[in-house]
């Protein structure tokens, strides 16, 4: 995926979220988070200082929008920083050489929810604790990171559904 098209979804996946999915509360709790998508889909042999660089910068530009400064962008940059060894731990019938970066075309099925799913949790979870400040409402703040948790990655498969392609394997 060249860099062209990386800004673009960049840009598209920022702009959907702060026009967007931050306009959707369902019953007041779930705000489906899709811009880490963007950190999802980065190219499996992009360098870690790459890939964290690139979630602080799409955190912070989220920040920058929502006036919250500080807790997208260390969510981002945990996720970011975590992803290849959340990868690793997820069993594959699919070598990672074969493909260029981890979507739901090139990956089984099963395997994408369980990707997306974690990192998404983690990053939920890291996010609804720093905007909480505490931990006194520890359990309420765990069931409002797993609620968005599945709105975020049921909107991060439709966006994969309608607007990703495979790969091409050489």
């Amino acid at each position: 995926m060249n860099k062209l098209i990386q800004g673009i979804i960049f840009l598209f996946l920022l702009f959907f979220q702060v026009l967007v999915s931050n306009s959707i509360s369902l019953w007041g709790i779930i705000t489906p988070m899709v811009y880490i998508m963007f950190i999802l889909t980065l190219p499996f042999q992009m360098p870690k200082w790459q890939v964290v660089s690139l979630g602080f910068i799409m955190g912070f530009s989220l920040d920058l929008f929502t006036g919250i400064l500080g807790h997208h962008a260390a969510a981002c940059v945990l996720i970011a920083f975590l992803r290849m060894p959340i990868i690793k731990l997820i069993p594959s019938h699919i070598s990672f050489e074969e493909h260029l970066r981890p979507i739901f075309w090139d990956m089984h099925f099963s395997w994408y929810v369980q990707y997306s799913f974690y990192l998404t949790l983690i990053h939920h979870v890291f996010y609804f604790f720093l905007d909480s400040m505490s931990f006194h409402n520890f359990f309420l703040v765990l069931g409002i990171a797993f609620l968005n948790s599945f709105a975020s990655v049921l909107f991060i498969l439709i966006f994969q559904i309608l607007f990703y392609k495979a790969s091409k394997r050489y």
